[in-house]
Parts: C-alpha cells; sequence; structure tokens
C-alpha cells in the first residue's frame, strides 16, 4: 500500500518526520506536530488535508498552524 505523507514547506520544508515523537493530542496539540522542533506532517491524500485547513497553493503544502501565523502578520 502506498502511504503519501504531506510535508508542510513552512515549518518542515526538509520533510522530517518520526512518529514515535508527535505531541500527544490529549495536550490538545495537532497531531503530526513533533515535540522538539514543531515540525508539521500529514499523512493521508490531499483532499482530506485540505479538509483540515491544510493550505495548497503554488505547488506549496501550509499547515494550519503556519496559515494562522501568516495571515496574524
Amino acid at each position: 500500500m502506498l502511504r503519501v505523507i504531506i510535508f508542510c514547506d513552512v515549518c518542515n520544508p526538509q520533510g522530517i518526520r518520526y512518529i514515535e515523537q508527535t505531541r500527544s493530542t490529549q495536550r490538545g496539540d495537532e497531531g503530526g506536530r513533533r515535540v522538539t522542533d514543531g515540525r508539521s506532517w500529514f499523512e493521508g491524500p490531499l483532499e482530506d488535508a485540505l479538509k483540515l485547513d491544510w493550505l495548497h497553493e503554488d505547488g506549496a503544502h501550509i499547515c494550519p498552524r503556519c496559515r494562522n501565523r501568516q495571515s496574524s502578520t
């Protein structure tokens, strides 16, 4: 089975992903965000990522947290 992983081009341009180091969703943190440095990714099809407020624009993928940061500046 093919796995699709989308990396945030703002906070994770190198495509770094370590599942065992993600933050707990029980703490209210976003799934797929690393404890150590906050780099974000989404595992699943682009259509599902877009439903969760990811942005796909001009070939770039931007996670919801980075979108919020960009809109507040």
